[in-house]
């Protein structure tokens, strides 16, 4: 059952997605969202929910060594979203489903500066304000602009060198020549699908850690609090 139907507070997804299905509910009102992206737009965030319940959110231990621990876990890594034009025919579902995707990788939690939404045209208020309000930076900027600020990337260097860009609807060539071939600067270009496991990916990277966890060879918890 959809937001618009009824569902009281969608109470299995974070309260990120649970705003954002509100905004697009409010969209569909407007004539800018349509009935059918809301609903898949729903389907996509509950997706991430699981995903990141079963997966993506937790650190794992598989090794079971009682003097040292070996953590596998995600962590999240700023991401700059490209929305210029539907690709898997949802419509502006389709940048709110990659935007939350981003926004759960965070844990809800977006540090400052490390989600930003590019887009051609301007925004539905509501959509805009929900965005915001979750952390996300938006600007409007026309392919120049957006031009200029893919080349600006490829002046970063050392440990900021890296970035990853989420294009929809956006040319991946036009970017990649805008980035000078760059291998630094990371294209995302598929279609929006509405899986979490595959969504979710863009905005996370592994990482491994190995603790000590004996004095001299007798087991200690000391590190437990750290992962």
């Amino acid at each position: 059952e959809s937001a618009a139907a009824g569902l009281p507070a969608h109470a299995g997804l974070p309260a990120h997605a649970r705003r954002i299905i509100a905004a697009a509910a409010e969209a569909v009102g407007a004539g800018t969202i349509t009935a059918t992206g809301l609903a898949w737009l729903e389907s996509a965030l509950a997706s991430d929910a699981v995903a990141w319940e079963t997966e993506f959110g937790a650190a794992r231990d598989v090794s079971g060594l009682h003097a040292e621990r070996n953590i596998f876990r995600y962590r999240p890594l700023p991401v700059t979203v490209r929305y210029e034009s539907a690709t898997s025919g949802h419509g502006l579902a389709e940048l709110l489903r990659v935007a939350s995707a981003g926004v759960t990788a965070w844990n809800g939690n977006v540090q400052r500066g490390t989600l930003t939404v590019s887009t051609a045209e301007l925004l539905p208020a509501a959509i805009t304000e929900v965005l915001r309000d979750a952390g996300v930076v938006i600007v409007v900027e026309d392919a120049a602009a957006w031009a200029t600020r893919v080349e600006g990337y490829t002046g970063k260097s050392g440990p900021d060198s890296g970035v990853r860009l989420r294009l929809i609807g956006a040319s991946a060539a036009d970017a990649a020549e805008a980035a000078n071939g760059k291998p630094d600067v990371a294209l995302y270009a598929n279609d929006v699908v509405s899986a979490g496991r595959v969504e979710l990916l863009t905005f996370l990277r592994e990482q491994a850690v190995s603790i000590t966890a004996h004095r001299f060879g007798t087991p200690n918890s000391l590190t437990g609090h750290l992962i």
